[in-house]
């Protein structure tokens, strides 16, 4: 798609929402309307493939289509249901373009964006637990993980900018999360372990015992939530390595010496140390 189509089509979903807003739906919006036509057009497209993996690979190819609709809606910043915000919403979490997924979910649940019926979960429900799914999948394979999305994850449904009950969800699938988060703590640092055949710097122990604090906590928030959640091996996994990595000894502040080899003392007696 060329930079002037991309730009009509921003301008215009931008144009409709502003337009719509006034009324309280996109219906009857013309661009809206084109979009929803096509939109349908390529979910039948997607409904003749069984193959979930051609499916995957079709949705990467028609999102470029999509993008600078939802940027426009994003750019207008008015409170409009969307079914073709949101079905692109759930095509980039598909996609595994996380980023734009994320971004896209904030701006969905900042405006109480619902998801289109045949979805059948709320919103935050939905991409927490898909985003959740694909990670804990992935984590059982050897595949580099981008732990940054979950972080970003937890981080937005954890924003207290946004409404409480936009960001509601059941427990398991919370628990999800955390033990994806968990879980991929847990191979970056055994990854950190394992690096130069084990050999451990000065530096290493002190990053293992907070990483590995941080995954203590998620898994035993985890099975707080869902006693079923999966995570109770992982988390004795986690103990043993906090107690061959306790945690770090505070440094004992160095004295300041007088030439003679006595230490400094103020005006009141008290004795000085080197500041760091």
């Amino acid at each position: 798609m060329s930079l002037a189509r991309q730009h009509f089509q921003k301008h215009s979903a931008k144009a409709a929402a502003e337009t719509a807003a006034e009324f309280g739906t996109m219906q009857d919006q013309s661009f809206y309307e084109l979009q929803l036509a096509q939109l349908n057009n390529d979910r039948h497209r997607l409904k003749q493939i069984q193959s979930t993996e051609a499916k995957i690979q079709l949705k990467k190819a028609l999102l470029p289509t999509y993008l600078p609709y939802a940027d426009g809606i994003i750019e207008a910043n008015k409170s409009v249901q969307d079914v073709v915000f949101m079905t692109v919403l759930v095509w980039c979490i598909d996609a595994e373009n996380y980023a734009k997924a994320l971004e896209m979910a904030e701006f969905a649940l900042t405006h109480n964006m619902i998801m289109p019926d045949r979805f059948e979960r709320k919103t935050a429900t939905l991409v927490t637990e898909e985003i959740a799914n694909a990670f804990l999948k992935q984590l059982k394979t050897n595949a580099e993980v981008e732990i940054d999305v979950l972080w970003n994850l937890e981080k937005l449904i954890n924003n207290e900018d946004i409404p409480k009950e936009n960001r509601d969800m059941p427990d398991q699938v919370r628990a999800k999360l955390l033990v994806a988060l968990g879980k991929a703590e847990l191979k970056s640092i055994n990854a950190e372990i394992a690096k130069n055949d084990g050999m451990i710097d000065e530096k290493t122990p002190e990053w293992i015992f907070h990483h590995s604090k941080y995954a203590q906590e998620r898994f035993e928030r985890a099975i707080k939530l869902d006693d079923k959640c999966g995570g109770k091996q992982d988390l004795k996994t986690v103990e043993t390595l906090l107690k061959k990595f306790p945690p770090p000894t505070p440094k004992q502040a160095e004295p300041l010496l007088n030439a003679n080899g006595s230490q400094v003392v103020d005006d009141q007696g008290d004795l000085q140390f080197k500041t760091t």
